[in-house]
């Protein structure tokens, strides 16, 4: 064996081969994923990243519509604490996990 790798020439011959084949596929198959970091992006099949690229582009993040909170609590958005009525338990007046009383969305102190 002349190579320092420890592996026959015929090895690496298929090895080089498949390189080659696999290069031109790269750039087709690449799909943007975000903030994604290339360990990911090869533990990820194609076909997962095409759907979540997809399912990214159908269901963008919602905005609220305006910052009035008077507007909110008439469209049912938030409630008369300041508390968001679906999703996350953040409190849109305060900016914080509690309300003005300093009591969080279930009503305990924190």
């Amino acid at each position: 064996m002349a190579n320092s790798h420890g592996l026959t020439s015929r090895i690496v011959k298929k090895q080089a081969a498949s390189r080659k084949m696999a290069k031109n596929k790269k750039a087709a198959y690449q799909v943007y994923m975000g903030n994604e970091n290339p360990q990911t992006r090869k533990n990820m099949s194609y076909k997962s990243r095409h759907h979540y690229y997809e399912n990214k582009q159908n269901f963008p993040k919602k905005k609220l519509s305006n910052k009035n909170p008077s507007a909110l609590i008439e469209q049912g958005i938030i409630d008369e604490r300041g508390f968001f009525i679906k999703g996350k338990k953040k409190n849109f007046l305060t900016k914080t996990m509690v309300d003005v009383k300093g009591l969080d969305f279930y009503g305990m102190p924190r």
